[in-house]
């Protein structure tokens, strides 16, 4: 592991460990066909266990949620996304726990992935031991969705670091390109996701190398065509209780979901006001071609 990425990791811990976090109360719960998990910190705050969609067994494909936060008046885009009032925890319980213990992966567009100081893991020890309780790396593989190509593969810290699987989803008319860019990165792979992209293609061939669980995290552009692609399972949505963001800035655009909630919890303390609602999606897969 190197300095950078051990010290990143230490900076995260010591953040979450000092974090006050409120807390949920649950106001609705009909979790009965769900996979459930938590130890006793996580469920003192989030009220009960947390709860996953379970891994059909013959599934050619994975199992994959999407994880965000919006605005009162449902904006989800901001310069700093604390500006939207999820609050703490949403970000340390949620955002940066649950909804990752269970995950092979976390995988997130070209946009939200920019960062030069950017891992998607977990980082409070009583969440990565209960991770490593049930069987997983300590850390996700990361998973990115670039039209394009543009990624910090020189100097992001998510491709810096050797221990740390990355799967690169492209399209395939510059996949040689990427593949030359990171050939002395083995530990970053290049999918080829065909030309136009689909994604249902390409989680295919992350399900064929072993990755069951994905955890989605944006941006809107990339969870809308995840969605079109019927490819979504569960939804994890935290609505604050403040008005924000860029206006007109849905995680979805398109008609309604068919979606089901299971689950509704209600703010505590300074986050009273704040909702998080856990949706489960009748997934229609695509016929295979």
């Amino acid at each position: 592991m190197t300095e950078r990425f051990e010290a990143y990791c230490r900076r995260k811990q010591a953040v979450v460990e000092s974090a006050a976090i409120p807390g949920y109360r649950t106001i609705v719960s009909d979790v009965r066909s769900l996979t459930g998990f938590g130890t006793d910190w996580s469920r003192a705050l989030f009220d009960g266990d947390f709860y996953r969609s379970a891994v059909p067994p013959f599934a050619d494909v994975p199992v994959i949620s999407l994880v965000f936060v919006q605005s009162r008046d449902g904006n989800t885009v901001a310069p700093d996304p604390s500006l939207l009032g999820g609050g703490a925890t949403d970000l340390h319980l949620v955002y940066e726990g649950l909804s990752r213990v269970d995950a092979d992966a976390v995988l997130a567009g070209a946009s939200t992935a920019r960062s030069r100081e950017l891992v998607f893991s977990i980082w409070h020890p009583d969440l990565v031991n209960l991770r490593l309780a049930r069987g997983h790396a300590r850390h996700p593989a990361q998973v990115v969705v670039t039209d394009r190509g543009n990624l910090r593969f020189d100097d992001g810290l998510m491709f810096q670091e050797p221990s740390l699987p990355v799967f690169v989803v492209t399209r395939t008319n510059i996949v040689s390109e990427l593949r030359r860019r990171v050939e002395r990165q083995p530990w970053i792979e290049v999918i080829d996701g065909g030309d136009p992209l689909s994604l249902t293609a390409a989680m295919r061939q992350l399900r064929e190398r072993g990755i069951k669980v994905v955890s989605c995290v944006g941006g809107a552009r990339t969870a809308t065509a995840f969605l079109a692609e019927g490819l979504i399972t569960d939804v994890y949505l935290t609505t604050s209780a403040i008005d924000g963001g860029a206006p007109n800035t849905p995680y979805c655009s398109g008609p309604p979901l068919p979606m089901t909630r299971v689950l509704l919890k209600h703010g505590t303390g300074v986050e009273t006001g704040v909702r998080f609602e856990h949706f489960i999606i009748d997934r229609q897969l695509p016929a295979s071609t």
